[in-house]
């Protein structure tokens, strides 16, 4: 077989599995679109990622190193003091969305503190890369006159289903954002 009549085969095979549903697929393009949302989640001005953690030392698990792991194709990793060490985690491309959408559709200047990185309740959505939290909004830290309430709200209507700040037991200074498992 010539090699353009193999590359129109496999072409071919990977059309039928797309129209089939194949999880393959849809896992590759869930993956194309975390890599390319992390991407432009880099380039964004508004978007401050922290390159250190509140709570303890561990470079490769900050915020700034999850979503440059993930537009580098990798999981995001998880800090070595959490309930779920050292972990590879992919991403939830539509938390990623929410993240970038809250500069470029809300206008919001965020800084972004935790993703899977630090140390959260056992059963927290950011182990499964379906939470961030924010400390800082426009400048201001959360607790401190940020308008964290009309924040929530925006991140209410890009999906978020755990929406948490200042008036949560544990939330004082910072909000948190987590899309459905």
């Amino acid at each position: 077989m010539s090699a353009h009549r193999f590359a129109r085969v496999i072409a071919v095979a990977v059309a039928a599995a797309a129209l089939s549903g194949s999880t393959a697929v849809h896992a590759t393009a869930a993956a194309d679109t975390r890599a390319a949302t992390a991407r432009q989640i880099l380039r964004t001005s508004g978007i401050s990622l922290a390159v250190a953690h509140q709570g303890g030392t561990h470079a490769g698990s900050t915020a700034k190193a999850n979503i440059t792991d993930t537009a580098g194709g990798k999981g995001a990793l998880t800090s070595p003091w959490g309930h779920k060490p050292n972990r590879r985690v992919a991403l939830d491309p539509g938390m990623l969305n929410g993240l970038l959408k809250l500069n470029t559709q809300y206008k919001y200047r965020i800084a972004v503190s935790e993703i899977v990185g630090g140390k959260h309740s056992a059963t927290s959505r950011h182990y499964a890369g379906k939470a961030f939290d924010i400390s800082h909004i426009n400048g201001k830290h959360v607790g401190s006159g940020a308008p964290h309430k009309a924040l929530m709200a925006a991140c209410r209507k890009l999906g978020a289903t755990e929406v948490l700040g200042p008036g949560n037991a544990g939330h004082s200074r910072h909000v948190h954002c987590a899309w459905p498992r």
